[in-house]
């Protein structure tokens, strides 16, 4: 593919998504957490591996509450009979996974260059999605943590999928925060504050700009109830509220790293019409949502952040 040059006719102006957290120790706290992941990052391939091992066994063994969540999380997508060693060889895969995009959310520009996008980018677009993109439409994209989602979001840009604003928690660490909102906007990006968020969207969606989300995780504010692998989960309502406030489409997405290194295919199977789900309620709309990133999760199982407790109460 050829890179396009991001859009720059921004409908809403640069908002500040930082922590609260600030003070000497929490800036000595960024510095040190910058110096060791860039540190790390930078590392050659066979020593970055063997970071890489080292810290996914450790995490994997003391870290027993996301590992007891990733192992329900993959019993409860993959089925309750998995063989206990698979079940421990997806974990530490899954925590491998996590490791390696937190490295390399530093490092971005040296692993894909703009200049060499068409070698190291696939497109799979479904036709509804192209046809978005050339009428430069405004959408409301749903993603989640399978594949390389930080790097995606940058290649959405890339795509056309812009002006695109991403809806952001930040770090608790304000001086994180910031050094990471600079990063990613520095990517053809700008963060959206997730409170706040809804405010800004008519804006962005009839701006022709595209809204994104990661909607996979358990939702705490006014959830609503729906299926995900089979079991009732709390789910964010944010999709149904957008669908009905701006009925603009719905886009499903996922960025996935391909078996060549630095090498990534940006899927596009889904674009969900406003008509589609006209009539449904909240609970039904997170229960097709849920569906899709069903689909989008199992198609790369070992790409995926299973580390959250998603049922927990």
């Amino acid at each position: 593919m050829e890179a396009a040059e991001p859009r720059v006719d921004w409908p809403v102006a640069p908002q500040e998504v930082a922590g609260k957290r600030g003070g000497a120790l929490a800036w000595l706290e960024c510095q040190l957490v910058l110096a060791i992941m860039g540190g790390a990052a930078r590392l050659p391939g066979p020593a970055r591996r063997a970071l890489i091992e080292l810290l996914a066994r450790a995490g994997r063994r003391f870290d027993r509450g996301h590992t007891r969540a990733a192992e329900e999380f993959l019993r409860q997508a993959l089925g309750r009979d998995l063989a206990r060693d698979e079940l421990a060889r997806r974990v530490l895969q899954a925590w491998r996974h996590l490791i390696e995009v937190t490295l390399d959310f530093e490092v971005f520009e040296r692993r894909l260059p703009r200049a060499r996008a068409a070698e190291q980018l696939e497109l799979e677009l479904c036709p509804e999605a192209r046809e978005l993109i050339a009428r430069r439409a405004g959408c409301v994209l749903v993603s989640g943590h399978m594949g390389d989602w930080e790097t995606g979001a940058a290649l959405l840009t890339w795509a056309g999928f812009g002006p695109l604003y991403v809806i952001s928690k930040p770090p608790k660490n304000r001086f994180l925060a910031r050094h990471a909102q600079r990063v990613r906007e520095s990517r053809g990006m700008r963060l959206l504050p997730r409170r706040g968020a809804m405010e800004f969207a008519p804006a962005v969606v009839r701006g022709g700009g595209t809204l994104a989300m990661l909607l996979d995780q358990r939702a705490r504010v006014k959830p609503v109830r729906a299926p995900f692998f089979g079991r009732e989960a709390a789910c964010d309502r944010s999709a149904s509220v957008l669908l009905r406030r701006l009925r603009a489409p719905l886009v499903f997405a996922a960025c996935y790293r391909t078996e060549r290194p630095a090498h990534y295919r940006l899927v596009v199977p889904r674009v969900l019409q406003p008509d589609e789900v006209a009539g449904l309620g909240p609970e039904e709309v997170a229960a097709l949502v849920n569906r899709e990133l069903e689909r989008l999760i199992l198609r790369a199982p070992e790409q995926y952040f299973w580390l959250h407790d998603r049922w927990r109460s």
